[in-house]
């Protein structure tokens, strides 16, 4: 009987074992779909602008990427926006549906993958006309889409990536960022209220909690970008960080 317990448990072994390697080797599969999916869309619709380029001309205000919208929307008529970080992983395409659910788990193909895409919180205007915009991004281990957000935590990190770009059709934007924090995800920013008054206690809270110190000056009358990812710290628990839109010139 003891011989018959104890093969049992073996073999019950063998199969968490088989079922945990299988769920690890197709999230590795995801990742590298993921990633070789946006590689292909930057070969094709993205081009970068050495700064030299911008300088000689004195238009140091330039954007650093040229982005064909056209090309994009052939793809996915989803598409609303691109989004860089000089130095990071972030150089993505941001995608709004109708709800914040299907862009979770899909690629901008439509193709089932837990990395998801980046995409704007389905109650906020497309052209980025709202006080506040949210975009969110899963937190990858491989440090794909919004995976390098936490590393915000720390000071040094902020101190050599300051600053964002984000690309529409009609407009080009940096993004200074201001703030960084741990919350839940109940917090009051993901409620969009309206008024000055509110605006300036989103603002003030993100001060009080940030993870960097920042000098960047934000006003209530600021457009600014709230960035989403989640946190493990506590359960659904979520960084977010903070920037403020100014329009290139």
């Amino acid at each position: 009987m003891k011989k018959i317990l104890s093969n049992i448990l073996i073999i019950m072994c063998f199969c968490s074992f088989c079922f945990f390697a299988y769920k690890i080797g197709n999230y590795i599969v995801e990742e590298k779909m993921q990633k070789k999916m946006n590689e292909k869309i930057i070969n094709e619709v993205v081009k970068k602008v050495e700064p030299n380029a911008y300088e000689e001309n004195n238009e140091k205000e330039n954007s650093p990427l040229i982005v064909d919208f056209q090309a994009l929307k052939n793809k996915n008529s989803d598409i609303i926006a691109w989004l860089y970080s000089e130095g990071t992983p972030i150089n993505y395409p941001i995608v709004q549906a109708k709800n914040n659910d299907y862009y979770l788990r899909r690629l901008i193909d439509g193709t089932y993958n837990r990395a998801g895409t980046i995409f704007m919180d389905y109650r906020n205007s497309k052209d980025f006309s709202d006080y506040n915009t949210i975009i969110y991004g899963h937190n990858m281990k491989n440090e794909s889409m919004f995976g390098t957000l936490i590393n915000y935590e720390k000071q040094d990190y902020y101190n050599e990536h300051k600053e964002m770009f984000l690309f529409t059709e009609q407009t080009n934007y940096k993004i200074e960022l201001f703030s960084g924090y741990i919350t839940s995800s109940e917090n009051e920013i993901y409620n969009f209220p309206k008024g000055s008054d509110t605006n300036k206690k989103i603002i003030d809270n993100a001060l009080k909690h940030s993870t960097f110190n920042s000098e960047v000056e934000v006003s209530k009358e600021d457009k600014i970008i709230t960035f989403s990812t989640c946190s493990y710290n506590f359960e659904d628990a979520r960084y977010v960080l903070l920037g403020v839109l100014k329009e290139l010139k």
